[in-house]
């Protein structure tokens, strides 16, 4: 499968999962890691998410050994952040090619 050579992870991203919170309403995250991938949209179009925001879906393709998780956000080398959606880490192994699919929402800043 030729989306795990190691040319084709482009991009660096940074993952970030929510930690116990004490008492505040804000997101608190701790940085768990980094990982080398390949970011592509889902689909072409936009679409609408909630009462008029508008997002796009987004496919990561990383090495099977990354820790993520739903719920986690990320952030690529460019600044763009993402927040995988509920059941989006799928595990796929094409022979001895094992990689996760990510599917993620980009959130607008």
């Amino acid at each position: 499968m030729p989306i795990l050579l190691n040319f084709l992870k482009d991009k660096r991203i940074y993952i970030a999962r929510p930690t116990k919170q004490t008492g505040t309403n804000k997101f608190l995250a701790a940085t768990v890691t980094s990982a080398w991938c390949h970011i592509q949209p889902l689909t072409r179009e936009r679409a609408e998410k909630i009462d008029g925001v508008f997002g796009k879906t987004y496919v990561i393709y990383a090495d099977g050994a990354t820790d993520v998780v739903q719920g986690d956000k990320l952030r690529d080398q460019d600044s763009n952040y993402y927040k995988v959606i509920n059941g989006g880490v799928t595990r796929r192994a094409f022979g001895s090619f094992d990689h996760l699919e990510i599917i993620v929402e980009r959130l607008e800043n």
